[in-house]
């Protein structure tokens, strides 16, 4: 059972719970030295004086008045001191546990994001998992620390106000009264302002996704000319950013300038009130400087505590989307009680198998056949008949809509998905390589292969001299920012890589589609290695790759239209002799020079 985002980050807090007791307690330690502080300040210019009672009067009757005063100087560095030391031991914890906080919540959330399924990916943009894996995270992290200074800056102000109380309730109450009034707006401008933040993330990730295209797609940018048209794009939607990100900081500014003016009349008012209580008799001036010193201390706090809770509205987006996907769930789901998957399927059945995507129209229709362990099962038909659909459906990367799929006569959906995937390997007409050296692309296919295994599965995919003739040879980087390899030579990497994971189930998409002759048929002697004794779907608009397959689904429209070997279909189906002939080469028309015919 999937625990809820909110509790997985309180439980990375719970994992903590000495850091935070510290931090906590360092808090209210610091707020009560802060508060003795100024006690401490009023005693003194009492002790000066020689007026009222007290810790000063105490004191000078008991050592007189000089050591008086040095005692009560020393315990006001004393707690100065005392208040710098916690300070510091307050911040250095707090770092430390939102840095164990944000390490944890981007774990999860990684681990997180590759526990969803493929139709998860197909949907979502790919700015917005940039900004919530990286900048989203980072958020987070702004705003763990803001909620820790809210907390800590509370207890000194606390403190403070306290000890305002201590010295005059009267004055506390003229000083203090404006705290209530300044709610009212600081809650409207907070819903403002959180509700700007998401529009602040929308279009940050808006902005991500204008530059991810302008990397892809460079080659067609520079062939089209259109260099100008993208930065207009890109530039509109940095204003667009900006734009919000100025409102947002607009309503933040407006909150701290509404908290301010109303601290400055409250001390006004402190100034007028107590100057006629000093002035009655009622209140010493001692008092009232200590008091003024406590109500201007006590600003810097809850001036810090109104910019850190609108810091929190104005990144609350980076935390609502990052508990969003926390909370999402698997689209392809394990099975309650899922069986295990042990040995490979000795019969593969599609049982009226029909799939949509997101309730539309439907891709395959009613598709029933059966493949045999070993056989090669060529799969054609126009664009859009659902070639690759049915190989998505057999790496349940997708469910189907209605039907089923059966291994050995039992659901594919009651399996484990982890032992479907083992029994996987996929070669696409886009190889993927990782950021990573060639070994460790070719390894990922069987992590504990040794490099004698990985080396003789790059020979059995004809790469193995190829890769020794680079400089690094099989520790030559690839990937981003690494080595370009031609398309012939990623492909036999990725050819490789199915090699040495040894699935008993091969599935070949347009594997050889995108490559020249010479490459094709490179790539194509080791597809041949690989797909020995092995259950092969292979999916190709060239139907020169299919034509030694055991049998060849034509499917047109989503629907199995035959099934057969390639000379039984010739004879048989109209549409795959249509698409047979069209691939073959011209035959040259020889003309008459004397009649022109």
């Amino acid at each position: 059972m999937k625990v809820p985002a909110r509790e997985q980050i309180v439980g990375l807090f719970r994992s903590q719970r000495l850091l935070v007791a510290r931090f906590v307690a360092t808090s209210v330690g610091r707020s009560l030295l802060m508060m003795s502080g100024v006690l401490l300040i009023q005693e003194f210019l009492v002790g000066i004086l020689g007026e009222g009672d007290g810790l000063a009067r105490s004191l000078t009757s008991a050592i007189g008045p000089e050591a008086a005063l040095v005692v009560l100087a020393a315990l006001l560095v004393s707690s100065s001191l005392g208040a710098g030391y916690l300070y510091y031991d307050n911040q250095v914890t707090r770092q430390t546990i939102v840095k164990v906080v944000e390490l944890g919540v981007m774990e999860r959330l990684v681990r997180h994001l590759l526990t969803l399924s493929v139709p998860f990916y197909d949907r979502q943009s790919h700015g917005d998992f940039i900004q919530a894996v990286r900048q989203d995270v980072s958020h987070l992290r702004a705003v763990l620390m803001a909620y820790a200074s809210l907390l800590m800056e509370g207890f000194v102000a606390l403190g403070l106000i306290f000890a305002a109380l201590l010295i005059s309730p009267f004055l506390a109450l003229c000083a203090f009264i404006v705290l209530p009034i300044t709610c009212l707006p600081l809650i409207r401008i907070a819903r403002r302002t959180r509700a700007r933040s998401l529009t602040v993330r929308q279009t940050g990730y808006v902005l991500f996704d204008v530059i991810l295209q302008i990397l892809r797609g460079m080659r067609m940018i520079k062939t089209y000319r259109g260099e100008e048209a993208e930065a207009r794009v890109t530039i509109e939607r940095a204003r667009r950013y900006f734009d919000e990100l100025i409102e947002a900081t607009r309503s933040q500014e407006l909150a701290n300038v509404l908290l301010e003016s109303l601290a400055g009349m409250g001390l006004a008012l402190v100034v007028v009130v107590g100057g006629f209580q000093v002035m009655s008799g009622s209140l010493a001036w001692p008092g009232l400087l200590a008091f003024l010193m406590a109500v201007r201390a006590a600003q810097g706090p809850l001036n810090n505590m109104n910019s850190h809770f609108m810091e929190i509205q104005r990144l609350s987006a980076a935390a609502v989307r990052i508990g969003e996907l926390l909370d999402e769930r698997p689209e392809v789901p394990e099975a309650s009680e899922p069986i295990p998957l042990e040995e490979p399927p000795r019969c593969i059945t599609f049982e009226d198998v029909s799939f949509s995507y997101d309730d539309d129209l439907p891709v395959l229709r009613n598709l029933s056949f059966a493949v045999e362990a070993g056989e090669t099962i060529g799969v054609a038909g126009p664009s859009g008949a659902g070639k690759t659909t049915l190989l998505s459906l057999v790496a349940r990367f997708y469910d189907p809509t209605s039907g089923s799929i059966c291994f050995d006569g039992v659901d594919l959906r009651r399996f484990r998905l982890s032992d479907v995937y083992d029994m996987l390997a996929i070669v696409s007409q886009e190889p993927f390589l990782f950021t990573a050296s060639i070994r460790e692309n070719i390894r990922c296919g069987r992590p504990d292969a040794s490099d004698r295994e990985v080396e003789a599965a790059a020979a059995a995919a004809d790469v193995h001299d190829e890769v020794l003739s680079f400089s690094e040879g099989y520790d030559t980087p690839v990937g981003i920012g690494g080595r370009v390899l031609s398309g012939g030579q990623a492909q036999r990497v990725a050819v490789a890589r199915a090699l040495l994971k040894n699935a008993p189930i091969l599935l070949l998409d347009e594997a050889t589609s995108s490559l020249d002759s010479i490459a094709e048929a490179n790539v194509q002697r080791a597809i041949d290695r690989l797909m020995a004794g092995r259950t092969s779907f292979i999916v190709a608009h060239r139907l020169s790759t299919l034509r030694n397959a055991d049998r060849i689904l034509v499917l047109e429209g989503g629907r199995p239209l035959a099934c057969g070997p390639h000379s039984e279909l010739l004879r048989s189906c109209p549409l795959y002799r249509e698409m047979w002939e069209t691939q073959q080469p011209a035959r040259p028309v020889v003309r008459s020079l004397a009649t022109g015919r």
